[in-house]
């Protein structure tokens, strides 16, 4: 029996996009894909089982919230219904309801700006181009944000899951940092990376 306890008011938009799921207690990322959304909460489709209650990080990669949709953005929420989907491509569909007031993030030009990430590693902000070793070969890509324990990388590049690489991210003063990284989740405008390891 499904459970749908969520009453909405704001009408959702149509909206599809990949998006990753992370669960925040198991720190498990889940593929999915988004394909509605509203100023409070968004629906997702994916494979996976996921409780009722739970709280999950949305990375979405092309954030509809933003002004420029090649955004990426990540957004907590908590998981308030689930169904099964007998006739779709993935197992499972999921309603969720951020787990902050957007009403109080709107900028000055009155778009919508996510800007709060609670996750233990909050992630930032970082537009810095970058160097990468995959294969035998130097690779061009391109930070999108980063956190103490890990980054998204913008490349065109395809690299699978679980390949690690090795990153020259450039610090402040002129320094660098070599860090060792494994990629968890990828897509096809770039990857997540996790850090194994950091030089400066």
């Amino acid at each position: 029996m499904d459970e749908n306890p969520e009453n909405r008011n704001n009408a959702r938009i149509r909206y599809k996009a990949p998006v990753m799921i992370e669960n925040l207690k198991a720190g498990i990322i889940y593929r999915a894909r988004m394909l509605n959304y509203s100023n409070h909460g968004l629906y997702f489709e994916t494979d996976d089982w996921l409780r009722l209650g739970e709280e999950v990080f949305i990375g979405i990669e092309y954030s509809p919230y933003s002004d420029s949709h090649d955004t990426y953005e990540c957004l907590r929420a908590k998981i308030m219904w689930r169904k099964k989907l007998p006739t779709s491509h993935f197992k499972y569909g999921y309603g969720v309801r951020y787990t902050i007031d957007y009403d109080k993030q709107k900028s000055r030009d009155s778009s919508l700006k996510i800007v709060e990430d609670q996750r233990k590693h909050t992630r930032r902000r970082y537009v810095q181009d970058l160097l990468f070793s995959a294969q035998n070969k130097i690779l061009k890509g391109l930070a999108k944000n980063i956190s103490p324990s890990g980054v998204f990388i913008e490349t065109h590049h395809r690299l699978d899951e679980g390949r690690v690489i090795t990153m020259v991210v450039p610090l402040k003063r002129g320094r660098t940092a070599k860090i060792k990284g494994e990629i968890i989740w990828s897509s096809p405008n770039g990857f997540g990376v996790k850090f194994i390891s950091i030089k400066k």
